[in-house]
């Protein structure tokens, strides 16, 4: 209900559905979350070691290389947790990312989602091959896979089914990474569940995937709703300094500190103080917070975290207390977040049963 704090220097974290990635000044990574079974897990969290039930801080000490030998684990930069059905962990997978911009995939790999050539489960993190430049960035949504090189060019694998990938109507998927989307000189990147969105150094915001929520910004015709290779989204009137998403939601936050939301808001996910989701005549609202440093969520979660300089406020389900608000219920509006002392938080991620910050106190 009160964010707990833990005495770490971290550098990334990722919350997936139940389960989580730490990574520490050091490059070593953590994983730890709840497996359902032995038979059902299929090696997201990317350590051997296992069990059933709850799994606290596993430490991700070996990987295999592109040679398929098993090594000591490089240090890492960047985590990125599944999205999947909390009930059901098996079928998410996740990526991380070393300081060398190699990139390692784990989990289920029904679609091809881990980028190594075929379509095998992985129960240690393995390196992916192919990728002619280092990563710097990257996102899962559900069964797909979108990495970002230095050059700016986005390469991605898995399912395509909605056009996650952007690489049109007749690709279903791809088991090696692949850059036909067109995009290039992008900075920022997020994904929802089977949904992603871009932001070039031009201030251009893409979208790509699934859009039945109208979650790229607008609205497409058709059923099922997808954007099959990526799209301009609606003008942002601002400069867009980051985009994020949730999972079927996206938000986008300007360098005068507001932001705008589009897509699904049974939660009230969007911020915006009501219950309704954008429509093609409102595709885009207006949050309701200012003074906004940083936007955090995940792909699987339905709430939304607003960071200022010296708060945090959240939106969205509160089901499980994701948002550390101390009432079971939805908030529409943004509602501060309440931790144990004065901090200043750097990173926040969600996912559709819990939270990850790190920062530091005041």
């Amino acid at each position: 209900q009160v964010p707990r704090f833990q005495e770490d220097e971290v550098i990334d974290l990722s919350a997936g559905s139940r389960h989580s990635f730490l990574i520490l000044k050091n490059g070593d990574a953590f994983a730890a979350g709840f497996i359902e079974s032995d038979f059902s897990y299929k090696g997201h969290m990317g350590v051997d070691d296992v069990q059933e039930g709850p799994n606290v801080g596993k430490q991700i000490d070996k990987v295999i290389d592109v040679g398929g030998k098993k090594v000591g684990a490089p240090p890492f930069m960047k985590a990125y947790a599944g999205a999947g059905v909390p009930s059901d962990s098996g079928e998410m997978h996740s990526m991380l990312i070393d300081q060398d911009g190699n990139v390692y995939t784990s989990g289920r790999n029904s679609k091809g989602q881990l980028c190594l050539g075929d379509n095998k489960d992985r129960l240690e993190f393995s390196q992916v091959d192919g990728l002619p430049k280092p990563a710097v960035a990257g996102t899962i949504g559900f069964e797909f896979t979108l990495i970002l090189l230095e050059d700016g060019t986005v390469w991605g694998c898995g399912s395509n089914a909605f056009g996650e990938l952007g690489l049109g109507p007749k690709v279903d998927f791809t088991d090696v990474a692949t850059k036909g989307n067109g995009l290039k000189n992008i900075q920022d990147l997020a994904s929802g569940y089977k949904f992603a969105v871009f932001l070039d150094d031009k201030n251009v915001v893409y979208g790509t995937g699934g859009n039945i929520y109208g979650q790229q910004c607008f609205f497409t015709e058709g059923e099922p709703a997808t954007v099959p290779t990526p799209e301009i989204l609606n003008d942002m009137k601002g400069t867009v300094v980051q985009v994020a998403a949730n999972r079927e939601s996206s938000y986008y936050l300007f360098d005068d500190g507001t932001a705008v939301a589009c897509g699904r808001n049974d939660e009230g996910q969007l911020g915006d103080g009501t219950f309704v989701n954008t429509s093609e005549d409102d595709p885009i609202v207006a949050v309701k917070q200012k003074g906004i440093r940083r936007i955090g969520t995940g792909p699987s979660a339905q709430s939304v975290f607003f960071v200022k300089d010296d708060s945090v406020y959240a939106a969205g389900l509160n089901d499980r207390y994701q948002l550390g608000i101390d009432e079971i219920g939805s908030n529409e509006f943004p509602v501060k977040v309440k931790f144990e002392g004065d901090v200043a938080i750097d990173l926040i991620s969600a996912s559709g049963t819990h939270s990850l910050a790190s920062g530091e106190y005041l």
